[in-house]
């Protein structure tokens, strides 16, 4: 039997409304707020609470966290934010080392990224709210997942993601492969072995570095990437197992969903399945998969149908 579509809110024919960002804005107390990581970082992050509703809604905080070279108030975390804070949910949307321009000028450490969820859950705690439910998107969904089997911290009861990637490292080399990347995947290897070695963490000889075709088919600037070597060993080396959801996944103990694009270009359609197998046979209590339709890597115009779901999946946590 197939599963009944999610429910729409405000819309008619399973459309939802599209946010009027201004004026949804009035049902909310919108808040910026900072947060000290145990390393001597601060970040930035927004925290949406809705001024009515249900009270058990508004309880429950949910942790979204943006994707590569994202932040906090664009693209889809801020879509998803607003969307679920509009469901009675309190939100707060936040920043990590990653974001923004993170990965080109050598801050950007995936596996230091505990340290910020460490921080926004201590936001959270000050605010007032002790359930949360960690929601990441593409690469934030690798770091919510690390970070809860990693930490498994009492206040968190759940987790969500969002066009979640088996592997970090795997997704960029066979994107590499596909577009003929220069320099290859096994050269940058090689370069960090012999610039970052024995501690990458503190070795001088960090470099920006410039890949051609990285993700197209020509030279043009908008196909190439730029990283430090640092920042790539850390995120998409062949040694960061932090970055491998495959590995990590099976070790988170609370429940999650698992919400995946259709027609996703970066994110293979069977990783989804792959992942909830893994999920399911290890510490994971329960795991809904749910694949939305015609939906690419950013889930473009099909936003309101990822949102429903994952406001469907949170009730159960009210």
């Amino acid at each position: 039997m197939r599963k009944p579509a999610p429910k729409m809110p405000f819309g008619t024919g399973g459309i939802r409304r599209q946010p009027m960002f201004g004026e949804d804005a009035r049902d909310l107390r919108t808040q910026l707020v900072t947060m000290d990581t145990a390393d001597r970082h601060t970040w930035d992050g927004m925290l949406y609470r809705p001024r009515y509703g249900d009270p058990a809604r508004r309880r429950l905080a949910v942790l979204v966290v943006h994707g590569s070279v994202g932040n906090y108030v664009t693209g889809l975390p801020r879509r998803v934010s607003f969307g679920l804070a509009s469901e009675g949910y309190t939100v707060l949307a936040v920043n990590t080392r990653m974001a923004n321009y993170g990965v080109f000028f050598g801050g950007g450490l995936l596996h230091r990224t505990p340290l910020d969820l460490d921080a926004a859950l201590e936001v959270l705690e000050r605010h007032g709210y002790h359930r949360v439910v960690l929601l990441g998107y593409s690469m934030g969904a690798t770091m919510v997942t690390h970070f809860q089997a990693l930490r498994r911290p009492g206040q968190v009861v759940g987790v969500c993601t969002l066009a979640h990637p088996l592997s970090l490292p795997e997704s960029l080399r066979r994107r590499w492969e596909r577009f003929g990347a220069s320099p290859t995947y096994e050269e940058v290897t090689a370069r960090c072995r012999r610039m970052l070695m024995p501690d990458p963490d503190e070795s001088p000889n960090d470099r920006i570095f410039i890949v051609q075709r990285a993700s197209g088919p020509t030279d043009l600037p908008q196909h190439a990437e730029i990283w430090t070597y640092r920042t790539w060993w850390s995120s998409r080396g062949p040694e960061a197992e932090h970055a491998e959801s495959r590995s990590r996944i099976g070790h988170v103990t609370v429940p999650m969903a698992l919400i995946q694009a259709g027609d996703d270009q970066m994110v293979p359609l069977e990783e989804g399945p792959e992942l909830s197998r893994i999920a399911r046979a290890g510490e994971c209590p329960s795991v809904r998969l749910a694949t939305i339709g015609g939906a690419d890597h950013v889930f473009r115009r099909r936003e309101n149908w990822a949102i429903a779901t994952a406001a469907q999946w949170l009730e159960r946590f009210t």
